[in-house]
């Protein structure tokens, strides 16, 4: 083996050329696939960065009258459940929550947790340094203001021993780090991890359930805030477990038959990508993982079929050398084993560089999320073993599928004619007449095609939803987000802050309206309301008038100014806008929805002067969120829809919108029009903004300034459309450069290895127009069947994507036109280019060379 090696490396450095282009070739095949692998590994496969994670499940609470409903834990149903429970060895509670970190106007947002006193222990994580919460900060009311920071926070802070018992500003309050969490630790996710985990106690303190219906405070038995997550015992599994979890949850209903009414239990694994309370949420993501990696390894797949064709070009010119082998009496086994060896080494020159270039793309990848995001994102990413045994794995599967062809085919050699002086010719050996040439470039060609209309299908996507209409008209506009919350203010004075700040906006130089809106479309969060027909009542006997006037519908919910819609452009098509005292007093409760709603509540009949109340999710009425009495607004005016999130459902939701004094929100954004923002004043009207946020109060953060424009780019959901348009492109035009590169290589290799014959033809009498068309016609037959087993792949391809596609249909005639038309323009380039070499071919000098 070691002579087969000191071998390779010495045919390698022989031929640098071949040699450089092969690894080449190779490490973008491979990079891609470390790249793609890397990602894939750390979203969906690393382990936690906790002990025998194999035993942690996570514990849902199921509705048994309607299975697909769940929903989360009160405190002290956690008490009980850690208390009663004979399955866990023990069980932690959790949740999480947007903080201010930071003082005054320096005041950052970024993730906690708020867990249990047990959270790290159930886990099995030591701390780095100092202690884990103790029992009694755990007590809801004890307010204990003490926080455990994470890895990361303590680097950005220079690794200082100092940093373990000084104070931490969240939210405007100061608490004592008592604990640093060991590197690489990111909680129960994978991706987003928590910068401060604070003890359960001071749970109302920071969390912001952002206007969620089941507002209660932690010790409310009605409470849904937390997640459990428990340690199995030994031997006991999540299915064997649900007989006893169904038996606790019997316990906890008989004796708690109001909160806990048709309330079962069930356990599940725990969820890598998020903290819901629906088991498999992680389901949508997972699938795309396959299909990720499929592309990747088709990409690799054309690269090796290139390889595979440059090692068939060059057997050609080494047949004398393997026929001498063999008629010394050389083994076929022995003569395969070499050549595998000579591609085993280049495999690893390609994996080497292959590895560097997937490193490089997936830290370019998270670079672009932090950008997106302003929140700590830990991706862990690096040279780690999975990383390099994928690698490396990647470089065996290359060889086989590149480098043993060629070798079970030049190890065929006939001894006698490879001996002969024109060994070297390029003499075609085919059993089967009526294939074509080269079948290798023509599959290249066809799974370029579908990597190249799976691309252009991708932008068409990312295209439409740049142009996406919100039904917005905003004009020249900033939205400006603050949380005076992260403050430290409570909800009354915030409220006076905010219309102090509404009316400084308003009043700026050149601004020609400013309102407040409590939620974004396209932003990070937004929420969604069940609203019905006021009267209507779960335990009424009555029958419903009409079909609409029994049913709930789930909209999207906002609370707003006065101008905001003639600030964001939304027209009040009937009835009235919010006035000034309905926006900032809390007085007649009035509301204005849009016209899919008032469609879907009165279909034959005018909203306008009906009212509607919340429903909870059984149908019955909710409470109001602010004073606790059941609601019944008063329709006072309808709007056009608009679009709230990029991936909405065919049927539009509809929307509810209140006045901002009864729906008061802490993290807010400013609607802030500009009569016109002229070219390169974007900077100065921002600082503008900024000054006058300072001016009312210094402390308050800025969340972040952006035009509307700006926003809209920076939509997650687009990021996601663009970013897999990205990465298809990528894709698709590696597998396009390698399949033209392999077509033009095999006839410019052909063209030269046919000299002579060509010199002879030229040397009868055949013209350059005859030669040209010969060459071409040989091209153009790979390229048609390519073509046409391509389209066949591009369909097959396009169908498995259609679910993750935007706005465009699986057939989208536009990309299955584009695809093939640029594939086939490169390739005939690619033909024509050693065609013409051919012309040139001086017959004299071929046979004379001859």
């Amino acid at each position: 083996m070691i002579r087969d090696l000191k071998f390779a490396f010495r045919q390698l450095f022989k031929a640098p050329a071949f040699t450089i282009a092969a690894a080449t070739v190779l490490a973008l095949g491979i990079g891609v696939n470390t790249a793609v692998f890397s990602l894939v590994y750390t979203v969906f496969f690393a382990p936690p960065a906790y002990i025998k994670p194999h035993e942690m499940v996570q514990l849902f609470s199921q509705d048994k009258k309607d299975p697909k409903k769940f929903r989360g834990f009160a405190y002290p149903a956690y008490l009980d459940i850690r208390e009663q429970n004979t399955v866990f060895n023990d069980v932690m509670g959790f949740n999480l929550a947007l903080v201010g970190i930071g003082q005054k106007g320096d005041t950052r947002r970024a993730f906690s947790a708020i867990v249990t006193s047990n959270y790290f222990s159930v886990l099995g994580v030591p701390l780095a340094r100092g202690r884990a919460f103790l029992p009694e900060e755990e007590i809801p009311g004890h307010n204990r203001q003490v926080a455990i920071v994470s890895y990361s926070y303590w680097q950005k802070h220079g690794l200082d021993p100092n940093v373990l018992g000084s104070q931490v500003f969240i939210n405007g309050r100061a608490f004592t780090i008592v604990g640093i969490t060991p590197k690489g630790f990111v909680g129960t996710m994978q991706i987003l991890s928590p910068e401060v985990w604070l003890p359960m106690s001071v749970y109302d303190q920071v969390a912001n359930d952002f206007g969620s219906e089941n507002r209660t405070t932690i010790d409310d038995r009605k409470g849904t805030q937390l997640r459990i997550m428990g340690r199995l015992r030994p031997g006991l599994t999540a299915h064997a477990a649900k007989p006893e979890l169904a038996g606790l949850a019997a316990n906890l209903e008989k004796a708690y038959p109001v909160e806990q009414k048709d309330q079962t239990f069930m356990a599940e694994r725990v969820s890598r990508n998020t903290v819901s309370n629906t088991p498999g949420s992680d389901s949508k993501i997972i699938a795309i993982a396959p299909l990720v990696l499929g592309m990747a390894v088709v990409v690799l797949l054309v690269a090796c079929l290139n390889l595979a064709n440059m090692l068939l070009a060059r057997s050609t010119a080494r047949r004398k050398e393997i026929a001498i082998r063999l008629a010394l009496g050389c083994s076929r086994w022995r003569i395969v084993r070499q050549l595998l060896t000579e591609g085993f080494v280049l495999a690893l020159l390609g994996g080497v560089g292959g590895l560097i270039l997937g490193l490089w793309s997936s830290d370019l990848l998270v670079g672009s999320m932090r950008k997106l995001m302003p929140l700590d994102i830990v991706w862990l990413t690096g040279p780690n073993p999975a990383i390099l045994a994928a690698t490396f794995g990647f470089c065996l599967l290359g060889t086989l599928m590149f480098a043993l062809l060629p070798a079970l085919k030049i190890s065929r050699s006939v001894v006698v004619t490879d001996l002969k002086e024109h060994a070297g010719e390029d003499v075609v050996r085919r059993s089967w007449k009526f294939l074509p040439r080269h079948p290798l470039v023509i599959v290249q060609i066809a799974f370029s095609l579908a990597l190249i209309t799976a691309a252009a299908l991708f932008i068409r996507g990312a295209g439409k939803a740049a142009s996406v209409d919100t039904g917005l008209r905003p004009g020249a506009s900033y939205i400006l987000e603050v949380d005076a919350g992260l403050a430290g203010y409570e909800p009354k004075r915030a409220q006076q802050l905010y219309r102090n700040l509404n009316e400084r906006l308003a009043a700026l130089p050149g601004v020609e309206r400013a309102s407040i809106s409590s939620f974004v479309p396209f932003g990070m969060f937004e929420l969604s309301r069940k609203v019905q027909r006021a009267g209507v009542h779960p335990s009424s006997d009555a029958k419903p008038a009409t079909a609409a006037e029994g049913l709930a519908f789930e909209v999207a919910w906002n609370s707003v100014g006065a101008d905001y819609f003639l600030t964001v452009g939304l027209p009040v098509t009937r009835g009235r806008g919010f006035t000034e005292a309905e926006a900032t007093q809390p007085g007649p409760k009035v509301a204005i929805i849009d016209e899919v709603l008032a469609k879907k509540l009165w279909p034959n009949g005018d909203a306008v002067g009906q009212s509607i109340q919340y429903a909870d999710q059984k149908g019955g009425t909710s409470a109001d969120l602010n004073s606790g009495e059941k609601e019944s607004m008063e329709i006072v005016g309808i709007v056009p829809a608009t679009r709230h999130a990029l991936f909405e459902t065919e049927e539009p939701v509809g929307g509810i919108y209140l006045p901002f004094a009864r729906g008061f929100q802490s993290d807010i954004s400013y609607f802030v029009r500009f009569r016109s923002l002229a070219p390169g004043s974007e900077a100065a009207e921002a600082d503008l903004l900024r000054r006058a946020v300072r001016d009312v109060d210094p402390s308050i953060p800025i969340i972040s300034l952006r035009t509307f424009a700006q926003h809209l780019d920076s939509n997650l959901d687009l990021w996601l459309v663009r970013a897999g348009a990205a990465l298809f492109s990528i894709f698709g035009a590696l597998a396009l450069g390698l399949a033209v590169v392999g077509l033009y290589g095999v006839k410019a290799y052909s063209v030269a290895r046919r000299t002579r014959e060509i010199g002879i033809r030229m040397a009868l009498g055949a013209q350059a127009g005859a030669v040209l068309r010969m060459i071409m016609r040989e091209g153009s037959v790979m390229l048609i069947s390519g073509v046409a087993i391509g389209l066949l792949l591009a369909i097959a391809t396009a169908k498995l994507l259609s679910g993750i596609l935007y706005g465009v249909p699986a057939l989208d005639p536009i990309a299955f036109t584009v695809a093939p038309l640029v594939l086939t323009i490169a390739a005939l380039i690619a033909t024509w280019l050693p065609a013409r070499r051919a012309t040139r071919v001086d017959p004299v000098q071929a046979l004379r060379a001859e």
